[in-house]
């Protein structure tokens, strides 16, 4: 029997990428920095990971997708992909969130914040508690909050627990460090393929898959775009 093979999408952010597991083992992964053409190179990403491990996408066993939340059209195009080849190839989806792939990196049962950058004066924030074999327990719901508005967050969303890590983008830390010094920092700007694969994996363990047709992003903050008025 042929041991099962895991591809991962990440598109949330500046940096997007793939990854490949077997047996829940990484063969390998590729980042790339997509510019103005993500899905031209995240598909070119992908198949070059493929052929290095002699490996075709009808070969795949699962696919894993990170939802986000994140930057709004990476976040689609990645997302419509991975629907995209789930459907075409009858392929089980596991869909990730972008926190759950950042706290998956973290230390093993230590309260972790997750802080991924949103608007200019904003992050999405969450806490998750990480496990070793099963995916990160939230502690909160997952939230959209302004710099303005971060210390009330904190104060009430924060496990009364030492040490506390934080994951997340640079200009995070520096925000949160007046409210929470003694945080321990992994600063980055996006989740990793590889811990969306790591996620993923645990859904194939558990058979916890989503329907490619049923399968939307999580956006906690609207997109940015406004309708104009038919009046006048």
């Amino acid at each position: 029997m042929t041991s099962p093979v895991l591809l991962a999408l990440e598109a949330t952010g500046s940096i997007s990428g793939v990854a490949l597991l077997r047996e829940g083992a990484l063969l390998g992964s590729v980042r790339v920095a997509h510019g103005m053409n993500l899905s031209g190179n995240l598909l070119y990403a992908t198949e070059w990971l493929l052929q290095r491990h002699a490996l075709t996408l009808e070969q795949v066993s699962v696919l894993a997708v990170d939802v986000g939340p994140g930057a709004f059209t990476a976040l689609k195009i990645g997302v419509t992909i991975a629907k995209s080849w789930a459907h075409a190839l009858s392929k089980p989806l596991s869909a990730v969130n972008a926190f759950e792939a950042c706290a998956t990196e973290m230390p093993v049962g230590v309260p972790t914040l997750v802080a991924l950058p949103a608007r200019r004066d904003a992050l999405y924030l969450q806490w998750l508690l990480p496990h070793a074999e099963a995916v990160p327990t939230p502690m909160c719901e997952p939230a959209f909050v302004v710099q303005a508005e971060l210390g009330a967050w904190l104060e009430q969303n924060t496990p009364s627990v030492i040490p506390l890590h934080a994951i997340g983008a640079p200009h995070a830390r520096e925000w949160l460090a007046p409210i929470l010094p003694n945080l321990v920092w992994r600063v980055a700007d996006s989740p990793t393929p590889e811990g969306v694969a790591r996620i993923g994996w645990h859904r194939f363990c558990t058979g916890e898959f989503v329907h490619p047709f049923s399968l939307t992003p999580l956006y906690i903050q609207p997109p940015s775009i406004h309708l104009k008025s038919r009046e006048g």
